[in-house]
C-alpha cells in the first residue's frame, strides 16, 4: 500500500489504530515477516470497520481479515490491508434469560467466560480452536467440548462486514436487538451458513449472538482407563447416547500427555508413563440426584467394557484444563509446532480412521507419535476424529515429512468419504475438486454477489474466489 493511502486511514482511524512494517506484522505469523505490503488496521468499533472497507471498495485496495492467531498461505507476501478485530472486544449484553451473550469478534473466551461467571453462567469451549476469538472460533465451526449433547452450532444471528462497507445482518435482516428474530436456531436464510469457514471471503463476521449454558447445581468428572480404542469408542458412544453426560470424549495417552502438561516439554513423558493407551473423560452437570445416576450407570458401562476408573492427579488435571478452550497454537510447546488431521466420520470406522491416518503418517517417514482424541456430536450421530503432529519446524527434514503427513491423511480422509467441514489452503483444493462443479460455481456467484470487486480475502479459500 502506498503512503497516501496509510496516511488517510490513519485520519479515518487513528494514528494507533493504523500500523505498517514487519514489526507490527510479526505477531500475526509464525515465521519472520518482510516489510511487505500489508497494512494492519485495529478498528475501535464497527464504524471504523466500516470506514475500512468503505475506503478500500472505493480505491481497489485488497482487504484481508485475521481468522485465526497465526495467518497461514501466502497472506505474508500479500499487499493490502490486514484487519484485526481484536479492539472490537465489546460484550453489549448478556441476556440470562434468553441464554445468549451479545459479542463482537474480538471478546475472547477468558474475557467471557469472567462475565458469565458472574451469572453462574458458562460457554461451550472448543477442543482444536485456532483462534482465542468466541465469534470467530463459533464461525468457523470448531468442534466443541459438549457436541455430544448439544447443537454443534452455537450462535444465532450475527452481523458481518461486507467488502463495500456496507452491514450483512442473517436471519430476518432485523437491525434491533429485541424480537424472535434474534432467537431463530435454523441460521436464518440459506445464504447465512456460507460464512461458516468460508475464510471470510463474502464479508467480516464481526458482532453476534453466541449461546450460553447455566452451571446447575452439581458436576462430576469421571475418567476410565482402557487398553484398547474400540471399547473406549463404545463408551463414549454409549454415554453421550443415553445423555448421561454434559461433556465426553476418549483421547490417547500421547494427546493426553501433552494437554495435561500444562505448557511444560518436560513433563510429557512423565505423563505419557503415567496414563493408559486410551482414557475416556466424562463429565456430568445437572441436579445432584441426576448426577449421581449418571455416575452410577457410566460406572456400570466402563466395567462391562474393561474399564479402570482413574483417581487423583489425572482426573483432577483434566478437570482444570476442561474449564479453558483448547487452542492447537498452544500445543506448539512440545516440539516446536502442532498440526492437526481431522474429520467427522460414523462411530463404527473409528477404529478404520485412525488406522488409515497412522498408515499415511507412517508413508510420509514422519516417526513421532501421533496424539489422538475422539469427540461425539450431537447424541453420538458422528464421532470427531483429530490426530495431532508434533514436530520440530527447525528440522527440514522432519518439517517436509510433517507437511506430506498431514496432506496425504487428509486426502486419504476425502477418498474415504470421511467429512471435513473447515478446509483450508491444500485441503480445500483436494476436497472441492470432490464435489460437483456446480457447488464451487454457486460460491462463486454469491461471492461475486456479495464482494462484485472481489477484494476481500482473495484467494483465502480457492484460487481465484
Amino acid at each position: 500500500m502506498n503512503g497516501s493511502a496509510a496516511s488517510e486511514l490513519k485520519r479515518l482511524l487513528g494514528e494507533g489504530n493504523v500500523k505498517t512494517g514487519s514489526r507490527a506484522l510479526s505477531s500475526y505469523f509464525r515465521e519472520p515477516v518482510s516489510d511487505g505490503g500489508l497494512t494492519v488496521v485495529t478498528p475501535a468499533d464497527e464504524w471504523q470497520l466500516a470506514d475500512t472497507a468503505h475506503f478500500c471498495y472505493e480505491n481497489d485496495i485488497p482487504i484481508f481479515s485475521v481468522r485465526r492467531r497465526y495467518q497461514g498461505g501466502d497472506l505474508a507476501g500479500r499487499k493490502g490491508v490486514l484487519v484485526d478485530l481484536v479492539k472490537l472486544n465489546q460484550i453489549k449484553k448478556i441476556d440470562t434469560r434468553n441464554l445468549t451473550a451479545h459479542v463482537f469478534g474480538g471478546v475472547t473466551f477468558d474475557q467471557l467466560a469472567k462475565e458469565l461467571a458472574r451469572e453462574n453462567q458458562r460457554v461451550l469451549y472448543p477442543v482444536a480452536g485456532t483462534s482465542d476469538s468466541v465469534l470467530r472460533s463459533y464461525i468457523d465451526r470448531d468442534i466443541l467440548m459438549g457436541s455430544g449433547g448439544y447443537r454443534h452450532i452455537q450462535y444465532s444471528v450475527f452481523h458481518a462486514m461486507l467488502g463495500t462497507g456496507e452491514k450483512w445482518v442473517s436471519g430476518s435482516q432485523q437491525m434491533t436487538d429485541e424480537g424472535h428474530a434474534d432467537f431463530r436456531e435454523d441460521q436464518g436464510p440459506q445464504f447465512s451458513p456460507f460464512f461458516g469457514a468460508s475464510e471470510d471471503i463474502f464479508g467480516i463476521p464481526y458482532y453476534g449472538l453466541v449461546y450460553t449454558y447455566p452451571n446447575r447445581e452439581a458436576r462430576s468428572l469421571l475418567a476410565f482407563g482402557f487398553d484398547e480404542l474400540k471399547p473406549a469408542r463404545d463408551l463414549v458412544y454409549k454415554t453421550s447416547r443415553a445423555e448421561w453426560c454434559f461433556e465426553v470424549f476418549a483421547a490417547n495417552y500421547r494427546y493426553l500427555s501433552v494437554l495435561l502438561a500444562g505448557g511444560d516439554a518436560g513433563k510429557v513423558a512423565g505423563l505419557k508413563k503415567k496414563l493408559n493407551p486410551w482414557t475416556v473423560v466424562i463429565t456430568m452437570e445437572h441436579h445432584k440426584e441426576l448426577v449421581e445416576l449418571w455416575e452410577r450407570y457410566n460406572k456400570e458401562a466402563a466395567r462391562e467394557r474393561g474399564g479402570k476408573l482413574l483417581k487423583g492427579t489425572v482426573p483432577e488435571g483434566l478437570e482444570a484444563a476442561l474449564q479453558k478452550p483448547w487452542i492447537v497454537p498452544d500445543r506448539d510447546f512440545f516440539k516446536g509446532r502442532c498440526d492437526n488431521v481431522f474429520a467427522y466420520q460414523y462411530f463404527k470406522n473409528v477404529p478404520s480412521t485412525f488406522a488409515l491416518i497412522d498408515e499415511k503418517v507412517k508413508a510420509a517417514g514422519f516417526k513421532e507419535e501421533t496424539g489422538k482424541i475422539v469427540v461425539p456430536t450431537y447424541f453420538g450421530g458422528a464421532a470427531y476424529c483429530e490426530a495431532d503432529l508434533y514436530w520440530d519446524p527447525a528440522d527440514e527434514k522432519q518439517a517436509a515429512a510433517a507437511e506430506k503427513a498431514r496432506l496425504g491423511a487428509f486426502e486419504a480422509l476425502l477418498d474415504d468419504k470421511a467429512f471435513v467441514d473447515k478446509p483450508v489452503g491444500k485441503v480445500a483444493e483436494m476436497l472441492y475438486s470432490r464435489t460437483d462443479p456446480s457447488y464451487v460455481q454457486m460460491i462463486k456467484l454469491f461471492k461475486k454477489t456479495m464482494d462484485p470487486k472481489g477484494l476481500l480475502n482473495p484467494d483465502q479459500l480457492l484460487e481465484g474466489v
